[in-house]
């Protein structure tokens, strides 16, 4: 069994020792060190990975190895950032057992790995969302599952195309309470913002941008809700499911840019730079059983969207 002495007794320690720092800092070095190997290597075993991640923890305090790995010490960002962008599963797992909460620079450096590699599955998993604490805390007090969103690329849609689903709960109770709900996403490369809220002139709105620190695009979007007709009785109806279009594009958008303060690409991109788009959505929010919601409350979306290939 290898013991902590024997773990750093090699070149790495006796180089880290060599520089002159104070003890406790060379064990830190010494450990970061190991760490960067895992998120680089690309044929380490499972066994090894435990015992290299075990031996690193048993070296620092669990505070001590938390804060190691999300502080962006290698190559200016953390360790889970290069696990994941290196297509290290195992190496993530065996990371993320040390860390009780991502730190906002943790959250942040995963959001863009997330964005760079277009994987919302671990976007969703992590919950790496900006969400709305008034919403979510409404959400919690109701009982509320959580909502899901579906994003679909490739297959049949082709390389500039991608449909986002949503599936609201609960969503004209928490609408009227909140006066919005919002949802992010990752597709194409991108973080996406989606949301339903009350707009100038007291006007239910729904519409959609881009969230730092994603690069513009111009889209071409539709937008699509499904409808429901009831027949039978209150509570067990049997549903006829159709389609409504909110908005379908039949051109491509001016330059979609992030919703960031100040943004660097105002007057920086072709035609005008846009921070949204966004259409009307109806008085229905306030109707008791309108179609646009089943049985249980829930609204089910699809934006459907085609990027200009630049």
């Amino acid at each position: 069994m290898t013991t902590k002495s024997e773990a750093f007794d090699n070149s790495d320690s006796k180089s880290v020792a060599s520089s002159g720092l104070p003890p406790g800092k060379q064990k830190r070095a010494t450990v970061l060190s190991r760490i960067r190997d895992l998120v680089s290597a690309t044929d380490s075993t499972p066994s090894s990975i435990d015992s290299i991640v075990n031996v690193c923890a048993s070296a620092l305090t669990a505070a001590q190895l938390s804060d190691l790995l999300q502080t962006p010490n290698i190559e200016g960002h953390t360790a889970l950032y290069w696990a994941f962008l290196n297509h290290r599963p195992e190496v993530f797992s065996a990371f993320a057992r040390f860390i009780s909460k991502f730190s906002s620079e943790c959250s942040s450096d995963l959001r863009l790995a997330c964005m760079q590699t277009s994987n919302h599955a671990l976007f969703s998993q992590l919950n790496l969302q900006h969400t709305d604490a008034k919403d979510e805390s409404l959400r919690q007090f109701l009982g509320c599952p959580p909502d899901e969103i579906e994003v679909h690329e490739g297959g049949e849609l082709d390389d500039h195309q991608f449909v986002a689903s949503f599936h609201i709960r609960m969503f004209q109770k928490r609408l009227r309470t909140t006066q919005e709900l919002k949802h992010e996403f990752v597709a194409q490369g991108r973080i996406w913002w989606f949301r339903f809220y009350m707009g100038p002139w007291w006007k239910w709105l729904v519409g959609f941008g881009l969230s730092p620190p994603s690069l513009p695009a111009c889209p071409k979007p539709s937008l699509l809700l499904e409808t429901f007709t009831r027949e039978g009785e209150p509570g067990c109806e049997t549903l006829h499911k159709g389609l409504y279009c909110v908005g379908r594009g039949t051109n491509f958008m001016e330059t979609l840019v992030p919703d960031e303060p100040e943004s660097r690409y105002i007057g920086n991109v072709d035609g005008e730079a846009l921070i949204s788009r966004r259409w009307p959505l109806g008085d229905w929010v306030t109707y008791d059983n309108p179609v646009y919601v089943d049985c249980d409350g829930t609204l089910h979306a699809k934006l459907e969207m085609t990027l200009k290939k630049l």
